[in-house]
């Protein structure tokens, strides 16, 4: 019994770090064996990194090489000294940094394959560390797993294409990894990354130390599906190998984030939404509203109908939720009917209330009211509207005489095409006079704008209404 105990037993982060820094020392030496190997046939560089033999010399000494010195000192650091004992939010965001910059460098090469595999375990490692899921009930911290993970390869994806562009820049050989790419790539990559990073820095602190777990939904599944847009928007250059690596990274982050986004919004809709510092229990045992003494015979009811406080709020108790009478702060049993005061009573809802649909569900989990999401899809058009009308970039082509307008803020999915013909005025001169010749719409750039104005106009009114409340 002990045995099989053993082996259903979590698994320790520590120790998937140091293999971690294993596989990663193991994956570059491997590498460095091959890329030296290459350096002596460069047709292998055509083959594998999609750059001329010309050029192959200069990629190895001046960024594969640098690259892999970067891996093998981090690798050591995670083979050595890979102590995960319930890290802080600081030492969490170090470390993934590290693990982003190991996964977007290891990944420029397929060379490599096993350093960004090393790379993945030690991200799941540190991850596991902080969140301490269970994977018994899919619950906060299962999900705040599924998001971090997720959102940090979403980065490390983002990065891995962005460095590929900039490698492109100075080798004229090497593929960017797309076909055509125009002024909105570089920026719907930095986006992306930057909404992934945001996402993981906030997740823990409202969806695992807090209670916003449909706020936490929310970004997920807009950074997932923002990304998801993104990648079926672009046509990649598969001859480049690292494009593979960059691909899985992007895939497996969308899937996973979107994972835990769901979960989040299960939570959140389905009434099983409590504190962390709360033991769930599926025994109901509270009539009464801690604060005021009020009763409540609703078990879906969340909010305290005569004093508009939660139910579920860990303020100090001071009125008994068993009989509705007043105790003393400090208190452990009720003095009138003797019931344990030291904690709320917890209740989950194991059926969803059909009285409601699923839009006012989404409503009350944020405690917001139709009127107020009105304000908030005003807001957002209102917000579209202006990046519209407020920017605009020209460029001139065949001398003049193609217009190409492009709108949209911060990052451009407009364009307007119009085409010049010179007329003779009446003065005898000649002048130019555009017509309309077409428009396109670049979805990437499109979604990735619509979403951050809708969270903008989202965070503007939810912040507002807990302010008002506080007061």
């Amino acid at each position: 019994m002990a045995a099989l105990r053993r082996k259903i037993r979590a698994p320790d982060p520590s120790r998937m770090m140091r293999i971690s820094g294993y596989f990663l020392l193991v994956g570059i030496l491997i590498g460095i064996t091959l890329g030296v190997y290459a350096l002596f046939n460069p047709h292998f560089f055509l083959t594998f990194l999609n750059i001329s033999e010309y050029e192959a010399t200069s990629f190895f000494l001046a960024i594969y090489l640098p690259t892999l010195v970067i891996i093998v000192g981090v690798g050591y650091v995670f083979a050595t000294r890979s102590s995960l004992n319930s890290p802080n939010m600081r030492h969490t965001s170090v470390l993934t940094t590290l693990i982003v910059l190991c996964l977007s460098l290891a990944s420029l090469s397929i060379f490599n394959v096993l350093a960004v595999l090393g790379g993945v375990i030690a991200l799941a490692a540190v991850i596991l560390a902080q969140a301490q899921p269970s994977f018994k009930v899919l619950w906060k911290r299962e999900a705040c797993f599924f998001v971090q993970t997720g959102s940090m390869l979403i980065v490390s994806a983002s990065t891995l294409f962005l460095l590929m562009l900039a490698i492109s820049k100075l080798l004229q050989t090497y593929s960017a990894g797309v076909y055509q790419f125009n002024y909105s790539y570089p920026l719907v990559l930095i986006v992306i990354a930057v909404l992934s990073a945001l996402t993981f820095v906030a997740t823990p602190r409202m969806g695992l130390q807090g209670s916003k777990v449909g706020l936490c939904g929310v970004l997920a599944f807009a950074v997932g599906a923002a990304s998801f847009v993104s990648a079926t928007q672009n046509d990649y250059v598969y001859s480049s190998l690292a494009v593979y690596q960059g691909l899985f990274l992007l895939g497996a982050g969308v899937v996973i984030t979107l994972t835990g986004a769901l979960a989040y919004f299960k939570l959140s809709l389905s009434g099983e939404l409590l504190p962390s510092t709360l033991n769930p229990s599926f025994t109901y045992k509270g009539r009464h509203c801690p604060h005021c003494g009020a009763s409540w015979a609703d078990p879906n009811q969340h909010i305290c109908l005569n004093c508009r406080q939660s139910l579920y709020s860990e303020q100090a108790v001071s009125f008994c939720p068993h009989c509705g009478r007043l105790v003393q702060k400090n208190a452990n049993n009720c003095p009138h009917c003797g019931a344990d005061v030291t904690s709320l009573p917890v209740h989950i809802s194991v059926e969803t209330p059909r009285e409601k649909g699923l839009f006012s569900r989404i409503l009350d989990s944020f405690e917001l009211t139709m009127k107020e999401f009105v304000m908030i899809l005003v807001l957002w058009v209102l917000f579209n509207f202006l990046s519209y009308i407020s920017y605009v970039r020209t460029e001139a082509t065949n001398f003049g005489y193609t217009l190409i307008s492009h709108y949209g803020v911060p990052l451009e999915w407009l364009e307007i095409i119009a085409a010049g013909t010179d007329v003779q005025t009446r003065n005898g001169g000649y002048g130019r006079v555009y017509e309309l010749l077409g428009f396109g719409i670049v979805w990437a750039p499109l979604i990735l704008d619509l979403t951050i104005y809708f969270l903008l106009a989202f965070f503007i009114v939810y912040g507002t209404v807990k302010l008002r409340s506080k007061r």
